[in-house]
C-alpha cells in the first residue's frame, strides 16, 4: 500500500518546466554596451573606433527606446551626436591637409619654413632630432 501512495505522490508532481528562452534583445543591448565601452576607450586611437562608437551609441538609443528606458536613450543620443561630429571633424581635416598640399605646392611664394612649422612630429624626432641629423 504504501508503494501505490508512493508512486501515486510521483505521478501526481508536476512536470519540470522548461528551461526559459533566451531574450535576444536583451542579450543584444548586453553585447551593444559593451562593445561600446571598448570603442568608447579606444575612440582617440582611430577613426574606425569613433565610427563604432557612433554605430554602437545609435543602436542602444535604438534599443532604450524599444526597453522603454528614454533617459539612457537620450544619453546615447547625446553621445552618438558627439561621435558624429568626431569623425566628421577627422573627414573635413584631412580633407583640408589635403587641399593645403595642393595649394602650398602649386604656390611657390610659400617658405618651407612655415610650411615645416604645422607639421606633426613623431616622439622620436623630438627625442633625438629630424631623421638625418646627428645630436
Amino acid at each position: 500500500m504504501t508503494h501505490d501512495l508512493l508512486m501515486g505522490a510521483l505521478s501526481l508532481s508536476p512536470a519540470l518546466a522548461a528551461p526559459p528562452r533566451l531574450d535576444v534583445l536583451m542579450l543584444s543591448g548586453f553585447l551593444m554596451a559593451f562593445a561600446q565601452v571598448v570603442f568608447f576607450i579606444s575612440r582617440r586611437h582611430s577613426r574606425d573606433m569613433s565610427i563604432g562608437l557612433l554605430l554602437t551609441s545609435v543602436g542602444l538609443a535604438v534599443y532604450s527606446v524599444m526597453a522603454g528606458v528614454w533617459p539612457l536613450a537620450m544619453v546615447q543620443v547625446a553621445l552618438g551626436i558627439s561621435a558624429g561630429l568626431r569623425v566628421t571633424r577627422r573627414f573635413r581635416s584631412l580633407r583640408r591637409r589635403r587641399l593645403a598640399g595642393v595649394r602650398s605646392t602649386a604656390s611657390s611664394g610659400s617658405t618651407p619654413a612655415s610650411d615645416q612649422r604645422w607639421l606633426p612630429e613623431s616622439r622620436m624626432s623630438r627625442m633625438f632630432g629630424p631623421p638625418g641629423s646627428i645630436n
